[in-house]
């Protein structure tokens, strides 16, 4: 320092330096004493670290403190304090601008289990979306397709905590597409991690599934006898060989994983941590479950923008099974609506394997029409939507509508049977028939499956 004294070089120095000390000492003691739900002192700090984020207002360890306090907190009313279950199923869910697949899961999952089974089995539906109105607006189709369900507590709600800055800044639309993509993927991971921290204390065990995925009929019976069958120094069990969908823990690991989820979530995806957590835990291998449980149905990713056709390999389900091995007249197959080309129209009609899918939603006035190479004498159709009777993509509102004009275009039709929980299935003396028409009378939320179409003649 020019222009001073040794003797006041050293006065300046050492009052730097306990003025540096006093605020060292003052960070170290609100972090030290801080407690959760005690947000609004820890806000109104401002502590920068060399990403520009606020230390104080967002910290992998306020997360998790926060995360903790909540537990029980925010499921719904009246199911905080039930007996510990068997299995609890996460399921976390955000909204998509294309489409909605929730209710599909859910439809899925509850076909699944029998009415004892339900008593033993908690699925959590976390609503995980920073728009409010969203979170909302889910809750409520949920509520109102499962009212049951959703009061006998099978069915239960999980909202983010309505405290600031609980997440980082995440939501900027801005940025490269890897830029938008990492931080869609960090938002995601500390969605899991605060799922994995208000389930730790429902059961014995916990399965983490996604908001797109279907399961087949019997996953709770094999789950349960997966777990008898495999020795008890287990970590992992997977059931679906994508992602972090379909892996099964034990409870008391799910606080250890989520703070591993948490501490690597900028760099690293769920899908490859919950691996390292449970090598570290000493499972030398993966434990993968062939035939695959669950099945990723989601075309539309989370991320605005991004198609994922990701199919597990090892899948095998009923769901593809047709009731009727029949062997249909030769006719061409046509449709209105939006098509998933892995499973194209003409699979509901032909063979003993196979549906039809649409890619979005289906609107009033959409057609799917069958029309004979030739006239056809009937005796009776059976259509099935949906993935079993009045369960999953079912159409909600349609007729089946039968022809005798050669292009069956200009609604001439002599014989029209309404759907009753997503089927159709008529016994009739018709001759000279030339098409049959599927037309949707309503809006739905949802897409359609059109599982089979079986005709048969006279």
């Amino acid at each position: 320092m020019e222009g001073c004294g040794p003797g006041i070089c050293l006065v300046v120095v050492g009052m730097v330096s306990i003025l540096q000390l006093g605020v060292v000492f003052h960070y170290l003691h609100y972090s030290s004493n801080y407690r959760p739900g005690d947000t609004q002192r820890w806000e109104n700090k401002t502590v920068t670290h060399k990403t520009g984020e606020d230390l104080v207002r967002w910290s992998k360890g306020r997360f998790l403190k926060i995360a903790e306090s909540q537990t029980r907190k925010s499921l719904a009313p009246g199911c905080q304090n039930l007996q510990t279950r068997f299995l609890t199923i996460g399921v976390p869910t955000v909204c998509r601008k294309q489409q909605q697949y929730v209710l599909t899961t859910l439809d899925s999952l509850v076909s699944g289990l029998s009415r004892g089974q339900r008593q033993e089995v908690v699925i959590v539906v976390y609503l995980a979306d920073q728009n409010e109105t969203c979170r909302r607006s889910t809750e409520t189709d949920v509520r109102q397709k499962y009212p049951s369900l959703v009061q006998s507590c099978l069915i239960r709600f999980l909202h983010p905590p309505a405290i600031s800055r609980f997440y980082p800044a995440l939501s900027r639309q801005s940025g490269t597409n890897s830029e938008k993509k990492a931080r869609w993927r960090s938002k995601q991971n500390l969605d899991f991690s605060y799922l994995l921290i208000q389930c730790q204390n429902l059961s014995t065990y916990y399965l983490q599934l996604e908001d797109d995925v279907i399961a087949v009929s019997w996953f709770y019976r094999s789950i349960k006898e997966t777990i008898k069958m495999t020795a008890s120094n287990w970590v992992c069990i997977e059931f679906i060989e994508l992602g972090f969908i379909g892996k099964l823990f034990h409870s008391s690991d799910l606080v250890p994983l989520a703070t591993m989820i948490v501490d690597w979530y900028q760099h690293t995806p769920a899908d490859d941590t919950y691996i390292e957590y449970y090598k570290k835990r000493q499972q030398k291998s993966r434990i993968l479950v062939t035939p695959t449980l669950f099945q990723h149905i989601g075309w539309h990713s989370s991320l605005d923008g991004r198609l994922q056709k990701l199919k597990d390999p090892y899948f095998e389900s009923d769901l593809e099974n047709k009731l009727f091995v029949n062997n249909n007249p030769p006719a061409n197959i046509s449709t209105t609506m939006t098509i998933d080309f892995q499973h194209p129209p003409r699979d509901c009609y032909e063979g003993s394997r196979g549906y039809f899918l649409t890619s979005e939603p289906v609107k009033d006035g959409n057609v799917f029409r069958v029309l004979f190479l030739s006239l056809q004498n009937l005796s009776r159709i059976f259509v099935q939507t949906g993935i079993s009777a009045g369960r999953g993509n079912i159409l909600e509102e349609g007729v089946l509508e039968l022809g005798k004009n050669i292009d069956c275009r200009n609604q001439s039709f002599f014989n029209v049977y309404r759907f009753h929980k997503g089927m159709v299935d008529v016994r009739i003396d018709q001759k000279d028939v030339r098409c049959i028409v599927i037309r949707v009378t309503a809006d739905q939320k949802s897409v359609l499956m059109i599982k089979e179409i079986s005709v048969f003649q006279k």
